[in-house]
């Protein structure tokens, strides 16, 4: 161990920190979603069905996800999710099978949500200005 670390310094450090959480917290300054809570319902459905449907798991993930417009990321996390909880698969069931017409109707939601700045705007790409 290195005997010339500045444990004040990392102390006072800790507690600036925490005071900068604490802040954030009490002005409920919570980081804003990507997506209205409806398109992420429908894109988890999707997710489902293709991942439980036998002729569609020939396809990978990333040409999956691409074909959604989400990180490929995300979709092996609800898989994930999907494979751990039957009770999850037993109320996406209940929905019966996605309409790309209802992911179309959560994502003109999210359109409007995202002009009222109730959600993150994505990044630009290739933006310099």
């Amino acid at each position: 161990m290195n005997r010339n670390y500045d444990w004040h310094a990392y102390d006072a450090s800790m507690r600036n920190l925490q005071k900068a959480c604490a802040r954030r917290k009490k002005l409920g300054a919570e980081p804003q979603p990507w997506r209205s809570k409806e398109e992420s319902f429908m894109i988890r459905r999707l997710v489902w069905w293709w991942h439980t449907s036998r002729d569609n798991r020939k396809q990978s993930c990333r040409r999956w996800a691409k074909e959604l417009g989400v990180s490929h990321t995300w979709v092996q996390k609800l898989v994930r999710e999907i494979e751990a909880n039957p009770d999850e698969v037993r109320r996406l069931q209940a929905y019966g099978d996605p309409k790309l017409e209802q992911l179309e109707r959560a994502r003109e939601r999210t359109r409007r949500m995202r002009e009222r700045y109730e959600l993150r705007r994505p990044a630009r790409r290739g933006d310099n200005g």
